[in-house]
């Protein structure tokens, strides 16, 4: 892959990231449903945090809404990411994990570790 095309992809993979995961933390803090996370995310991930966020067990979910505040990406293979970000609830620091892939209608979240 060219320097250019590569650095498009990498900066795509970012950005649906980013959007991917504030979605995920809205929807994980009962202000969005889960059936949003559909268009983004795998069906698997969806009951996933339809499950925690219906059981109230999101990590630090009592210290108020979360706020993502780093999402760094990392490409695994082509079309592929790696993905690691930090968010703040209150007065303290979470981490979460995921992964993303690119398939014909474009990036999807395709697993996901909050804690």
């Amino acid at each position: 892959m060219k320097s250019v095309a590569r650095d498009e992809c990498n900066a795509a993979a970012r950005q649906f990231a980013g959007a991917a995961l504030r979605l995920t933390l809205e929807v994980l803090d009962g202000r969005r449903p889960p059936g949003q996370l559909g268009p983004l995310a795998e069906p698997a991930v969806v009951a996933a945090v339809r499950t925690l966020s219906g059981s109230g067990r999101a990590p630090g979910r009592a210290l108020g809404a979360a706020t993502l505040t780093r999402v760094d990406v990392v490409m695994a293979a082509a079309g592929k990411a790696e993905v690691c970000a930090g968010y703040d609830r209150g007065e303290r620091h979470f981490a979460l994990a995921a992964r993303i892939v690119r398939g014909r209608s474009g990036w999807r979240l395709a697993a996901f570790r909050v804690c």
